[in-house]
């Protein structure tokens, strides 16, 4: 359940993190190019770009999540090991 929690967390973390560098390069370049109205012209760019690419932002995050959850490379992903399930080398 919690690596099933914490899967769900980097999902959303990637989420973010995605809309956020890719809102900030459309921003920064369409501000550039219209500097009179910057920051109007950097916010449209900027949520623009984050809609019109909605779909592949989520399946980008849910794949990069999905796959970093079940290897258990991502913090708080890691299978834990029960008791009886270790491995013995006493032979």
């Amino acid at each position: 359940m919690i690596r099933l929690l914490s899967g769900l967390a980097w999902f959303v973390g990637f989420y973010f993190a995605a809309c956020f560098v890719l809102g900030a390069v459309a921003g920064g370049i369409a501000g550039a190019n219209n500097p009179e109205a910057a920051a109007q012209a950097g916010a449209e760019a900027g949520a623009r770009i984050v809609i019109e690419n909605r779909v592949y932002i989520i399946l980008g995050s849910a794949v990069v999540a999905l796959a970093g959850t079940l290897t258990g490379i991502l913090p708080g992903t890691k299978k834990k090991v029960r008791k009886g399930d270790e491995i013995s080398y006493d032979s």
